[in-house]
Parts: structure tokens; sequence; C-alpha cells
């Protein structure tokens, strides 16, 4: 079963992490944070037209002093990959990605198929490390850890969330 409550921890472990920063194309699934984040007055929330705008505009925001969090669909996980590797992993410079995870088990649309599979490849091939927690208590037990993984190691790191936590979006 799945638990309502997913949004509010996954924003509360950004939050806990001085991730005040976010940018994002917004989807179903990762609109429930966003309604966490966007009534948290510490909080800044931009959307933005394409991913790789969040990657350049939450680079800027780290260059400047502040943490940030890119929330989007899978799919725009595909258009920002050439921003992550030039900009991000090139310079080192750190980035919460918070990926809702389409493509996989249930998936109704097949056109989200391709990215949902290649997800977790592009991230190995760019060598961000990256968690698929599948419960509140996956969340809770490694988010911390994964936050401040990417600021020791000067590297971004990604959220993938499955419809296992979420429940995904239904056809």
């Amino acid at each position: 079963m799945i638990d309502p409550s997913w949004s509010k921890h996954l924003a509360d472990v950004l939050r806990r992490n001085d991730v005040r920063m976010f940018a994002t194309v917004p989807d179903y699934i990762v609109s429930h944070v966003l309604e966490h984040l966007w009534a948290d007055p510490e909080c800044r929330v931009v959307t933005v037209t394409r991913e790789e705008e969040g990657i350049g505009l939450l680079s800027g925001a780290w260059l400047g002093g502040r943490r940030g969090a890119l929330l989007m669909q899978n799919s725009g996980l595909g258009n920002c990959v050439n921003a992550l590797a030039s900009l991000n992993v090139a310079s080192q410079i750190p980035i919460v990605l918070v990926v809702s995870h389409r493509g996989d088990l249930g998936e109704f649309n097949p056109a989200q198929v391709p990215m949902g599979q290649a997800a977790a490849p592009i991230l190995d091939a760019l060598g961000i490390r990256w968690i698929k927690p599948s419960s509140v208590a996956e969340l809770e037990a490694q988010g911390d850890g994964l936050v401040k993984l990417a600021y020791t190691r000067g590297l971004p790191v990604a959220f993938v969330l499955p419809p296992e936590l979420t429940g995904g979006k239904q056809g």
C-alpha cells in the first residue's frame, strides 16, 4: 500500500539538508513534492521550460552559495544529459535530481518505456549516485546520506521515484 506522506518525507529530507532552491518541469508525480515546497516561505521554486535550463539555474545558485534540486520526470533526464555531464560533472557542481520514474512495471504509455529503461544506465554512465526507494522507510533511511554525498563529492545525485513509492501515474 502506498503511503501518501511520501512527498512530505522527501520535501523534509531536502529541507533538512539545506536544499532551498528548486527548479522544475512539473509533472503529476513531482507535483506532490512541489506542493510542500511552494508552501514553505524559505524555499524558492522556479518553473523552467526545459530541464537543462534548470541545471543552469541551479548551478548558478550553487556558485552563489545555495543548494538546489531539479524535480522532473525521467524523460527530462534525457533532455539534460549534456548539461549534467559538461557542467555539473566536469566542474564538480553538486545538484540533487528528483526524478519521477515512468516506463517500468505497470506503465500504460508505451512512449514512456524507452527512457524509463534508460534512466539508470544514464545515471550510472555519468557517475551519478542514485537511490530508488520503494517505501518511506527506505527514503528516510537513505535520503539524508544521498544528499550529504552530493556535497561531499561535489557531484550530482539522484532520487529515482518508482511507482512502488509514489503510486505512479494511472492511465
